[in-house]
């Protein structure tokens, strides 16, 4: 995909120019005018499968979060960039073309004092941009209790993430849904989540995510 920066971005770029994200470079600007050129070209196009929770059929992600893709997702994420987040749930959704027949996409939401403090959801930016790539409708599915953040915390104190974490809406539920998050670390998350679902009626539940950490 070609990115063509406007004049302004140029002249800023030019008077006060920002390091890669990725290599901390001072080089020409790639992909959405944030990465360099280099590490642009290392960011996948395709989705590869990742070790999942039993709850979901599968589990996908597009590449590791040490990569160039990894500081996209917290430019995103903490910048916060919403254009970064919308483009990245494009790129998931165009990358998740013919690898699975859901009825619809829906986010795993962050708490709502998160979103508040934050000012969005990125899971849920990350889903509408799947859906928009893909042509699937985004439902709205889940909230999530308050509690404290996964980010941080060891891997079994992930794992004991209660399924109570979330509730599902008072929705009618497809039979098929595609989970949308950015980043699979135990699969914790994606397992409550599922699971949440599974237990109000939803029969199959695949799992896509930007990233993932370990294997």
């Amino acid at each position: 995909m070609i990115v063509r920066m406007n004049p302004l971005t140029r002249v800023l770029d030019f008077i006060a120019p920002t390091p890669c994200p990725a290599c901390d470079r001072l080089d020409s600007r790639g992909w959405l005018g944030l990465l360099c050129v280099d590490c642009s070209a290392t960011l996948p196009t395709t989705v590869r499968r990742v070790t999942g929770p039993a709850s979901v059929v599968e589990t996908v992600s597009m590449g590791p979060y040490e990569a160039a893709l990894g500081s996209m997702v917290r430019v995103a994420k903490y910048g916060p960039n919403l254009s970064a987040a919308d483009a990245l749930g494009r790129r998931l959704g165009h990358a998740l073309h013919g690898w699975v027949d859901v009825d619809a996409v829906s986010a795993v939401p962050i708490p709502t004092r998160r979103r508040w403090r934050r000012g969005f959801c990125q899971g849920e930016r990350l889903a509408l941009g799947v859906a928009a790539a893909t042509g699937l409708p985004e439902v709205s599915l889940l909230r999530r209790t308050a509690g404290p953040a996964q980010v941080g915390q060891s891997a079994a104190a992930r794992r004991r993430l209660p399924v109570s974490t979330f509730s599902v809406r008072d929705v009618d539920l497809p039979e098929r849904v595609l989970l949308v998050d950015d980043v699979r670390t135990t699969g914790a998350t994606l397992h409550a989540a599922a699971r949440a679902l599974k237990r109000r009626g939803v029969r199959h539940v695949w799992a896509a995510t930007l990233c993932f950490q370990g294997s």
